[in-house]
């Protein structure tokens, strides 16, 4: 029979040599005062009045191992306790303090049979963990959920989040180091470490290299702002790398000269002059494993486990193993602008899905999950009547939902396994009734249709397997994460990209050369090919410098908030840092495009329909990562 310790309260002041002598001299670990207390008030509750007995020491022992197997760094502190503590107690089982290795209480759930279906999810939004960058820890922590009281609170820290998030990893970019001896933009050898803006008063004449946020001031002129000022830019020299885009609300990494004197604006409270900017780039982004592993392998979108916020190696194993012999799973993504109202759209789909039902009928599988990507409704969905009827606009859309229900019933094969997975436009509800569509005025993250319009959708379907998701929402599959966003977002990036001085002179040098190849009759001669330029295709060019600027940015809205509307009560839906295995893109503006960049995969689907009566979709493959891209004819 236990016996019962006897209840003492202890002081942080009486544990702290017990502590020291096994987490500090023989972990290497430094307990902070808020962790001590919280280890005291611990210690006092389990252990009582002998609390100086072995199992106290073992729980020590067991918390030790755990922070240092997860990552955490070298200061224990309260917050990162707390989770240590609960990850030890597990699933309500006695303290393992009476173990002697935590780790096999982690590896527990490993033993347990894996069903892939627990792991395949769409996290939308309020499901997905609240996530925020804790820029004197250097880590996230988990904040919760926010409302719409938190909403001043969250658009001040919007931006600075940003910053925070990103300049940390800078500093873990082997090009920016303070050992590095390659410069940004050339190969002297100089520092190539970044510079506060505060830190660059009083060095008149000096070269720097900055990091922070582009945008315009009072007078219209490009400013760059970090976390201690801001400084006026000249760009009129710049030079810029190339396949990027380059707009307001951008943060981007400069290298030029500062000039105490040039600039428009002049205060007391302000750095005055201005930087003379040679270079401008994007901060370079990280590949997902590693970020993850600095990270300490957190639960970004909390698929893992109800009991840990951590991802398990030994499970994340597993869940690759088991990725690689489900060859026969596949999602398919359909292409934007599902227009429900037209029928030209019914009818390509009620062609897609004759296509998958035969499939299925020959022994394949059906898939997983079918994406579909509005808007559902060619106009925007508003409060109003329309023009040929007395049916209100919310009733008619309701009516184009119960078609498309009445379509998808004569495929019982194929609504048997499959999930619906729905994913709002422009023109879809309630948004629309004040957007008009406008994307200036689409907020996103974008709230779901409402159930109400998709009540019969929804009792056609077995339980569960409708899923009217946010825009952007994540599908978890085993160990891969897969953001699929609605937006088009190429015609924005465009119209705001800076132009440089740069760049119309090489543009001038492309046009004489095209002058002078005409006026020789179209003969090609080694003089007038460019050699020093890679030759792709415009449109693979354009897709990669979308990618590029979006995975550097490390958000899916590298804009200020006057081209863009941000529910920053969700902002961390639109964080894509760590980056995800992949990126679903529905841009209805751009052409289908495949593109990896940093381990990342970013496909577009396209536009649902084109002008050849044909339906444009992509069926991705989890065991091999592949995506293909398909079409059906009708």
């Amino acid at each position: 029979m236990d016996r019962t310790a006897l209840p003492v309260k202890l002081q942080p002041s009486t544990l702290r040599p017990f502590a020291y002598r096994i987490l500090s001299k023989k972990h290497g670990l430094n307990v902070q005062t808020d962790a001590l207390k919280i280890l005291t008030e611990t210690i006092s509750a389990r252990f009582g009045y002998d609390w100086k007995n072995q199992n106290s020491q073992s729980l020590l022992e067991d918390i030790a191992k755990l922070w240092k197997s997860q990552d955490r760094g070298l200061f224990i502190d309260g917050q990162g306790l707390n989770q240590v503590l609960k990850d030890i107690s597990g699933k309500n089982e006695p303290v393992l303090a009476e173990r002697s290795d935590t780790l096999a209480d982690v590896g527990a759930a490993n033993d347990q049979e894996i069903d892939w279906k627990d792991f395949f999810k769409v996290i939308t939004p309020p499901q997905q963990p609240n996530y925020r960058f804790d820029r004197q820890r250097k880590q996230f922590s988990l904040e919760k959920p926010t409302s719409l009281s938190d909403a001043v609170t969250t658009n001040i820290s919007y931006f600075n989040n940003r910053y925070h998030l990103l300049a940390d990893r800078l500093s873990r970019n082997e090009n920016f180091q303070k050992s590095s001896l390659a410069s940004f933009s050339t190969t002297t050898v100089q520092s190539t470490e970044i510079t506060l803006i505060k830190n660059v008063l009083g060095r008149d004449g000096s070269k720097f290299i900055l990091f922070g946020l582009l945008s315009k001031n009072a007078n219209g002129d490009y400013i760059l702002e970090d976390a201690t000022d801001h400084i006026e830019l000249n760009l009129s020299q710049a030079h810029k790398t190339e396949g990027s885009y380059y707009c307001s609300g951008m943060f981007v990494v400069v290298e030029g000269i500062y000039s105490a004197s040039g600039g428009t604006l002049s205060s007391a409270n302000l750095i005055g002059g201005c930087f003379h900017v040679s270079h401008i780039g994007q901060p370079p982004a990280e590949r997902r494993d590693l970020s993850l592993e600095n990270f300490g392998n957190l639960d970004f979108v909390g698929i893992n486990s109800d009991t840990s916020t951590r991802l398990n190696k030994t499970l994340k194993k597993r869940l690759i193993s088991m990725e690689k012999s489900h060859v026969d799973h596949k999602i398919v993504f359909l292409g934007a602008n599902c227009f429900l109202d037209d029928s030209r759209v019914l009818e390509g789909l009620k062609k897609l899905f004759s296509t998958f039902e035969r499939d299925i009928v020959d022994g394949e599988k059906a898939p997983l999950a079918i994406v579909m990507y509005g808007s559902f409704i060619s106009g925007p969905m508003t409060a109003t009547s329309t023009s040929i009827s007395t049916i209100s606009n919310s009733e008619s859309y309701k009516n184009n939902f119960d078609e498309f229900t009445s379509i998808l019933s004569k495929f019982k094969y194929l609504i048997q396994d499959t999930k619906f997975v729905m994913i709002p436009g422009p023109n879809d509800p309630w948004q629309a009734t004040y957007s008009l569509g406008s994307s200036n005025l689409n907020a996103l993250p974008q709230q779901p249709i409402p159930s109400l319009f998709a009540s019969r959708l929804e009792r056609l379907l077995p339980k569960g397997n409708l899923i009217l998701a946010f825009n952007p929402s994540r599908l978890c599959y085993l160990s891969q994460e897969i953001v699929m966003l609605r937006d088009d977002i190429t015609p924005k990036l465009k119209r705001n990209d800076i132009v440089f001085n740069h760049d119309l002179e090489l543009e001038k040098l492309r046009l004489n050369r095209d002058i002078e190849r005409e006026a020789s009759g179209g003969t090609i001669t080694l003089d007038t090919i460019d050699t020093s330029e890679q030759h792709v295709s415009t449109k693979v060019k354009q897709a990669r410098k979308l990618v590029k600027t979006l995975l550097d940015q490390g958000t899916l809205q590298p804009f200020l908030r006057d081209l863009r509307l941000i529910d920053t009560t969700y902002d961390y839906a639109l964080r894509i840092e760590p980056l995800p295995s992949a990126i679903v893109l529905n841009d209805s503006t751009f052409e289908n495009f495949d593109v990896t960049y940093n381990g990342t995969r970013v496909v577009n689907v396209g536009p649902l329909t084109s002008s050849t009566k044909r339906i444009n979709y992509m069926e991705y493959y989890p065991s091999k990562k592949r995506f293909v891209v398909k079409e059906v004819h009708y």
